[in-house]
C-alpha cells in the first residue's frame, strides 16, 4: 500500500484536531454567561427552600398550640407565667429546631439546653395585650380563651422576630412591632402563623395595615 507523500516527498503529518485559543475563549465566555444566568435562579431556589422550612416550622407551632388549647379547656398559654410559650407548647413538638427559621441562623447541630425557653428562637407569639387591657385590672393570669378570637383566620398568632431581641411576645402596649418584629425576613415580607393554624406570607407592613392583624378587639384592628 502506497503511503501518501507531501511536497517534500515525506509522509504528510496528521492534522491537529485540538481547540485554538480563540475557540477556548469562546467556550469560557459561554460558560460564564450560562453561570450568570443560572446563579440567580439557584439563589432564588435556595431562599424559597428556606422559606418553606420556616412555613413548616410555624405550621408545627400552630398545631402544637391547637393541641395545648384543646388540653387546656380552650385557653392559650399564659402571657405572664414564669415559663414562656416555647416550654408551654413543648409537649406538641419534638425538636427545638422548629423554633429557628433557617434565614435567622444556623439550624444544625444539637441543642443542649434543657428548657425550650432557652433554645435559639426566631419566633414570637401574640401577647393579646389589647384584649387583656380591656379586662378589669389588674389581671392576675393573662390567659385568653380561644372563643375571644372572633376572626381566627385573620388574627396572627406567631410572627418572626429580629435576631438581636429576646422578646417572647408581640406586645401592642410597648409597640415592639417597630423594633422587634421582623417584617422582611424573606425578601420583602415574612411568614406568619394565624389563630386558625394556617400560615401565610405577608409583605412588609401588611400585618399592621390596613388592618392590625395582631389585635383581638375590633376597635383596635
Amino acid at each position: 500500500m502506497e503511503i501518501a507523500k507531501g511536497r517534500a516527498g515525506c509522509p504528510s503529518a496528521p492534522r491537529h484536531t485540538g481547540f485554538t485559543l480563540v475557540e477556548l475563549l469562546v467556550v469560557v465566555a459561554i460558560i460564564a454567561i450560562l453561570a450568570a444566568m443560572l446563579l440567580p435562579a439557584l439563589s432564588r431556589a435556595k431562599l424559597s427552600a428556606r422559606r418553606i422550612v420556616c412555613v413548616d416550622n410555624l405550621k408545627q407551632l400552630a398545631l402544637a398550640t391547637a393541641m395545648y388549647v384543646h388540653d387546656s379547656d380552650g385557653y392559650y398559654p399564659s402571657s405572664n407565667a414564669s415559663y414562656k410559650w416555647p416550654e408551654a407548647l413543648r409537649p406538641g413538638y419534638q425538636n427545638f429546631k422548629i423554633l429557628l427559621c433557617p434565614d435567622h441562623g444556623p439550624n444544625s447541630g444539637a441543642v443542649t439546653v434543657v428548657s425550650a425557653d432557652d433554645a435559639p428562637r426566631s419566633y414570637l407569639i401574640n401577647g393579646w395585650t389589647d384584649y387583656f387591657d380591656r379586662l378589669p385590672q389588674p389581671v392576675a393570669a393573662e390567659i385568653i380563651p380561644e372563643a375571644a378570637i372572633n376572626e381566627p383566620s385573620e388574627t396572627i398568632m406567631f410572627g418572626e422576630k429580629e435576631d438581636a431581641y429576646g422578646d417572647f411576645l408581640m406586645d401592642l402596649r410597648t409597640h415592639n412591632e417597630l423594633t422587634v418584629l421582623d417584617q422582611i425576613s424573606h425578601g420583602g415580607g415574612s411568614d406568619y402563623g394565624f389563630a386558625d393554624s394556617s400560615v401565610r406570607f405577608l409583605k412588609f407592613g401588611r400585618s399592621l395595615q390596613p388592618v392590625n392583624l395582631w389585635a383581638v378587639m375590633p376597635e383596635n384592628r
